[in-house]
């Protein structure tokens, strides 16, 4: 399915390529080792998602059929909510617990069928005034946000009231990090201190938006791409869409075990210092990025 659609975002980069981005140096330093082993779990949580048996059973521990969770399959979890939901994108995913680590995990599957690159092809910019002034988003990801987001936050009360001092990561990879970082923005809005880990994720809205999210608190944003993945291109720059600073970027191919010198840590609104300045336009770098993210697809 991806690389059937993929024709169309190379058409749609090929247009655009050459509009400059701005310029910025990267932060030439090595990540800590705490934080990649931050990258490293957060990155499972996103590949969970897409393992059926994560979405159809709420109250069960999370496995990845395809062995590609160790981390998340070692800790002591417990699924809050397991959802899919047609009316709009398929958006699909979990809400969890995790005792070992306190955290509270919301992670949203990438995409994986036609109703998702649906959703993802929908990128005229919605106003979004009253979060933000000047403020505009991607109206699928938006309209995919909101078909579930009023149960899910129903249940994500709930849940820190239980838990009240277990930290609230959300998480997601392709379509799946766009969604939960417009349910980060949303809920941050509302006085959640949500810590976003995004893989792969696309642009997702204006240069305002991106600007707001750089700086909106409570929580942290940990925009994570790898080499030349074509998607956290798209929408392309000239249909009006920006990305959020920071960005950590992936320097290591396919199949190598990533480690700390191998993150870039690249600041700026649009910087063409990472991905975006990169040549190749890779469906194969948006499936690893600390492992082979959608393998259980």
């Amino acid at each position: 399915m991806f690389n059937s659609v993929a024709k169309w975002a190379v058409t749609a980069l090929t247009l655009g390529l050459f509009v400059s981005a701005a310029p910025y140096k990267p932060e030439r330093r090595d990540v800590s080792a705490e934080l990649l082993q931050q990258f490293n779990l957060f990155e499972q949580y996103a590949a969970a998602a897409y393992c059926e048996e994560n979405f159809n059973s709420t109250g069960t521990k999370l496995t990845c059929s395809a062995g590609n969770c160790p981390l998340v399959e070692a800790a002591d979890t417990k699924t809050i909510d397991e959802f899919t939901d047609s009316s709009y994108g398929n958006v699909t995913g979990f809400l969890a617990v995790d005792n070992t680590n306190k955290l509270i995990v919301l992670s949203f599957r990438g995409t994986r069928s036609i109703d998702t690159w649906i959703s993802n092809l929908d990128f005229t910019l919605k106003d979004i005034g009253d979060i933000c002034s000047g403020c505009e988003i991607h109206n699928g990801f938006w309209k995919s946000w909101n078909s579930v987001s009023d149960d899910l936050t129903s249940r994500l009360q709930s849940t820190v009231s239980e838990y009240p001092d277990y930290a609230i990561i959300f998480t997601g990879h392709s379509a799946g990090a766009a969604v939960a970082t417009v349910g980060t923005l949303v809920l941050r809005k509302v006085g959640y201190a949500v810590d976003l880990y995004p893989y792969g994720c696309p642009r997702i809205g204006n240069g305002q938006l991106a600007e707001y999210m750089t700086t909106q608190t409570p929580g942290t944003n940990y925009r994570i791409t790898h080499t030349d993945d074509i998607v956290p291109r798209l929408p392309p720059e000239w249909a009006g869409y920006s990305h959020y600073s920071p960005e950590y970027w992936i320097t290591s191919p396919n199949n190598v075990t990533v480690t700390t010198a191998d993150i870039q840590v690249i600041q700026g609104i649009d910087s063409d210092a990472g991905n975006a300045g990169t040549d190749g336009l890779s469906t194969d770098a948006h499936g690893w990025y600390f492992g082979p993210i959608s393998a259980c697809q």
